[in-house]
């Protein structure tokens, strides 16, 4: 199936195509993720590197290095605007992941899991009837994790704080 996606920065100067529908969507809840976007989760689609073409001013990118992989991150940005545009990965070099709320049409591409639930703030709900993985989709060797999945909207509760004092 072809598909075309069109988005962009908040400010419009970096905009993107990409000319086939993405492998899949994913929000991610790992405390990375919360960082790169200031929120509670990212949502990515994540696509073959050659089907992603960027137009317009020329993007920052910033490496940063896995706590669990220990391979690099590279989170590309608007150097006017600052909005996550992309991240690439040196795990997987064929692949681009772009920023669903960077999308012109997000609703055109469907979540198909979340990944790393446990690091998922409270106040927020898992949905009904997608995969949920406490950690990846996958070990770091490849191995299939076996995902959970709600008959209903499961809404995350607060965790003990990390740090107490006695």
């Amino acid at each position: 199936m072809s598909q075309t996606i069109d988005g962009g920065c908040l400010c419009g100067r970096v905009r993107y195509r990409a000319t086939q529908a993405p492998l899949r969507t994913l929000v991610c809840h790992c405390s990375f993720c919360q960082r790169v976007t200031g929120s509670l989760a990212y949502s990515e689609s994540l696509f073959s590197m050659d089907t992603v073409q960027f137009s317009g001013a020329p993007m920052r990118s910033y490496a940063h290095r896995s706590d669990t992989s220990g391979q690099q991150v590279f989170v590309h940005f608007c150097e006017s605007c600052g909005t996550t545009l992309s991240l690439t990965f040196e795990r997987w070099p064929d692949a681009r992941a772009i920023s669903r709320g960077t999308m012109d049409e997000p609703e055109d591409v469907e979540v198909t899991a979340h990944i790393w639930t446990r690091s998922a703030h409270s106040g927020g709900a898992l949905p009904a009837g997608i995969d949920c993985f406490d950690q990846a989709r996958a070990t770091l060797d490849g191995v299939a994790e076996t995902p959970r999945r709600f008959d209903v909207p499961v809404m995350i509760e607060p965790r003990a704080p990390r740090h107490q004092e006695d």
